[in-house]
């Protein structure tokens, strides 16, 4: 049995530099590569801080990159 763990992705409003990088873009690369290497995963697991701030868009953003993925997941928010 195959699990991806994606921990800490600290998601923010589109277009925001956080920490030096473009969270959303990395999140995006991070699906693509779990997609084209890694499809024959049973369950992916995103722990820790899904978004910066809580804010409700930054969850919605989440859902959406998270509708690319193609195996299926469990979010476990929090520290």
């Amino acid at each position: 049995m195959k699990i991806i763990q994606v921990t800490d992705v600290h998601l923010g409003r589109l277009r925001e530099i956080r920490y030096g990088a473009n969270l959303n873009e990395r999140l995006d690369h991070c699906i693509d590569h779990i997609n084209q290497r890694h499809s024959d995963a049973t369950l992916c697991i995103f722990t820790g801080d899904l978004t910066d701030d809580g804010e409700a868009d930054s969850y919605a953003d989440l859902k959406a990159a998270l509708s690319r993925l193609a195996v299926p997941y469990r979010l476990l928010p929090g520290n």
